[in-house]
């Protein structure tokens, strides 16, 4: 019965309500302001700018470290009242946000803020990450989660800003009629996976490594998971200390790869072998398993109580990074030469 309990009342996804119709009513009165004080340097388009200025802390936040209680985060999306979805890191395209701007501010739907969750937490945990997100934005935040009862509750989070508070109980009240934009965990995922795939079967994912971002391509979503799996079981061993990141020739943290929508224009997506399917299997190997499923912790790991067991699972892990790297930088850089080629014909 407890456990029933405690399982009806977890949440594996936070949403946070961004009030548009306020953002860019406050913009315009700020323009406004400006312009009797003598500033005419407004921008064309005032109310998209207002919206991509509101979300932007929402997209360059790290939300692994807002709140290390949370656990793992399996990934941020913006969600538009139309359906359309994106990740956080996505370009969101400015045609979507002027369609959301017709309408008066009054009027206009907010976007959501989908945190998904790897583990679903108490709400008491999640009501913490939310206090600690609003400092970390610098701003009053809505989030809409399961309550100790298991029922859609809006929490409403001032981050210190005590003249907020009427809006935002305004925009909890407002919160309780957009169910429809309540999403579960499986519902933002899959609206999200059905971007990244093609009608042939191929399916995308994008990896940072480097200070940059890189679009892999793989021949199914599974094997687009495994992928994703193998880079965030990487990082977990070498957050266990296994390793340094410099010891497998990262010039920063890496993030684990995340689902990336079907490449368009100038981006190149480089074909990748999945873990599973390259080397044998030994890139699954180097933790101790054949996938994810199966795959040990480093502390649970040999290669955690013996040298030569822990050499062997570092040649194994950049025995598959290395294949990886060499793999997208060799194809950016035909790419990039096959563009320049192309602009000096067309010039």
């Amino acid at each position: 019965m407890g456990m029933m309990s405690a399982e009806k009342s977890s949440d594996d996804v936070i949403r946070i309500r961004v009030d548009t119709g306020l953002a860019v009513q406050d913009f315009l009165d700020l323009l406004a302001e400006q312009a009797a004080a003598g500033e005419t340097c407004a921008p064309a388009n005032p109310a998209n700018r207002a919206v991509f200025r509101e979300l932007a802390p929402y997209r360059l936040v790290e939300y692994a470290y807002v709140d290390g209680e949370i656990g793992a985060i399996d990934g941020v999306y913006l969600g538009f009242s139309d359906g359309a979805l994106y990740a956080v890191t996505d370009e969101i395209p400015e045609e979507q946000v002027d369609a959301l701007v017709r309408d008066v501010p009054a009027e206009m739907a907010p976007v959501y803020v989908y945190v998904v969750l790897a583990e679903a937490q108490a709400p008491e945990r999640i009501d913490h990450f939310m206090a600690a997100l609003a400092h970390h934005v610098d701003k009053p935040v809505v989030g809409i989660f399961r309550d100790a009862a298991g029922i859609m509750t809006g929490h409403a989070y001032d981050g210190g800003d005590v003249t907020s508070r009427a809006r935002l109980d305004s925009a909890v009240v407002k919160s309780v009629l957009e169910a429809n934009l309540h999403l579960s965990k499986q519902r933002v995922l899959e609206r999200y996976a059905a971007r990244a795939e093609s009608p042939d079967g191929r399916a995308w994912a994008q990896i940072t490594y480097n200070f940059a971002k890189h679009v892999v391509e793989f021949a199914s979503p599974a094997e687009r998971n495994d992928f994703m799996d193998w880079s965030r079981t990487l990082c977990e061993w070498i957050y266990a200390r296994w390793c340094s990141w410099e010891d497998l020739g990262f010039a920063e943290i890496m993030r684990p790869a995340e689902v990336a929508p079907a490449p368009k224009g100038e981006i190149v997506a480089v074909r990748l072998n999945a873990p599973a399917k390259a080397q044998d299997g030994r890139p699954w190997q180097a933790f101790g398993g054949t996938n994810a499923a199966t795959a040990k912790t480093f502390s649970e790991s040999p290669a955690a109580a013996s040298q030569e067991a822990l050499r062997q699972s570092l040649y194994l892990a950049r025995e598959y990074w290395s294949y990886c790297k060499n793999t997208i930088d060799s194809a950016e850089f035909v790419a990039k030469k096959q563009a320049e080629a192309h602009a000096k014909r067309q010039f």
